[in-house]
C-alpha cells in the first residue's frame, strides 16, 4: 500500500469513528433538537399561560418555614403575578412581574416597591429563589444557546451556554430531561464555572390535564460543589394550564387588592 493510500484510509476510519460516536453521544441531536427540548420543558411546566397554587418549604438544619401562594403566568407576554396567602403576616404581599420589571407590594406598609437590578440576585422571600429567577423565567430558551452534551438510557444532558452579549448572571446551564421530555434537574453554574446550585425535579403527577413533577427543590451548593444542608421546596398544589388571563391581573393597581 503507497504512503498516499494509507493516509486516506486512516482519515476515511477516523471520520467514520468521529460520525459514529458523535451519533452514539448525541443520537444525532442539532443544537435545533436541543433548543426545541428545553422549549418543550417551559412548555409542559407554564404552557402560554397558567393559574397554579403553590406551597413553599424553606429548610434549614435549624428551622422550616412554610408559605402558600396564587399565581398567574402568562409565557407568551413574559407576565407573572404572584399573590402570598399565608402565613398570616405576608398575607397579601404580592409581586408583579412585567417584561424585565418586578414590583412588590407590602401591605404592612401599603406601598408598593420595583425592585433594582441591585437586588436580582437577592433570596426571593428568604427561599433559595432569587428575584432574577422570577424575571429571567422566558430567558432561559432565548438567551443562551443550547447543544446536547449526553445521552443515556434515562435521559439527555444538555448544556446551555449563555449568548454573547446576554442579560444573564449563569455561565452555564445543564439540563438533564428523560427521553420523554420530562425535566429531572437542573445545575447552575457562574461565569467562572464554579457549581452554584441545583434544581431537582421529582413526584410526576397527573396535574391540569399533563403528567409534570409536582415537586421543585432548590438546592444551594458550598465552594466545593457540596451541598449546604438546606434547601428550598415547591410544591404544585393545582394548576390549571391555557386558561384566560384579564390584563388586569397584571397590572400595579392589582398589587394592592386584597386576596377574597
Amino acid at each position: 500500500m503507497s504512503m498516499r493510500l494509507f493516509i486516506a484510509h486512516v482519515v476515511i476510519v477516523l471520520v467514520l469513528v468521529g460520525h459514529a460516536g458523535a451519533a452514539c453521544a448525541g443520537g444525532q441531536f442539532s443544537d435545533a433538537d436541543a433548543r426545541a427540548l428545553v422549549e418543550k420543558v417551559q412548555q409542559l411546566l407554564r404552557s402560554d399561560t397558567s393559574m397554579a397554587r403553590y406551597t413553599m418549604r424553606i429548610e434549614t438544619p435549624e428551622w422550616q418555614r412554610e408559605m402558600r401562594m396564587d399565581t398567574w403566568d402568562d409565557r407568551v407576554h413574559k407576565r407573572f403575578f404572584i399573590r402570598i396567602l399565608s402565613p398570616a403576616k405576608d398575607r397579601d404581599t404580592t409581586w408583579l412581574k412585567d417584561g424585565a420589571n418586578l414590583w412588590m407590594y407590602l401591605p404592612r406598609l401599603e406601598r408598593d416597591i420595583r425592585i433594582p437590578p441591585s437586588m436580582m440576585l437577592s433570596n426571593w422571600m428568604g427561599s433559595d429563589f432569587t428575584n432574577d429567577d422570577l424575571v429571567k423565567m422566558e430567558s432561559v430558551v432565548d438567551d443562551y444557546s443550547h447543544h446536547l452534551i449526553a445521552r443515556d438510557e434515562r435521559a439527555y444532558t444538555i448544556e446551555s451556554i449563555p449568548l454573547p452579549d446576554a442579560p444573564v448572571v449563569w455561565g452555564k446551564i445543564v439540563h438533564r430531561i428523560s427521553l420523554d421530555g420530562m425535566p429531572l434537574s437542573d445545575d447552575y453554574f457562574d461565569e467562572h464555572g464554579v457549581h452554584i446550585r441545583r434544581l431537582l425535579f421529582d413526584q410526576v403527577r397527573e396535574m391540569g390535564g399533563r403528567k409534570i413533577p409536582s415537586r421543585w427543590t432548590m438546592q444551594p451548593l458550598d465552594e466545593a460543589g457540596e451541598l449546604q444542608g438546606k434547601q428550598t421546596v415547591m410544591i404544585v398544589e393545582s394548576v390549571s394550564f391555557d386558561v384566560r388571563l384579564d390584563d388586569a391581573v397584571f397590572s400595579r393597581a392589582n398589587l394592592r387588592r386584597s386576596a377574597r
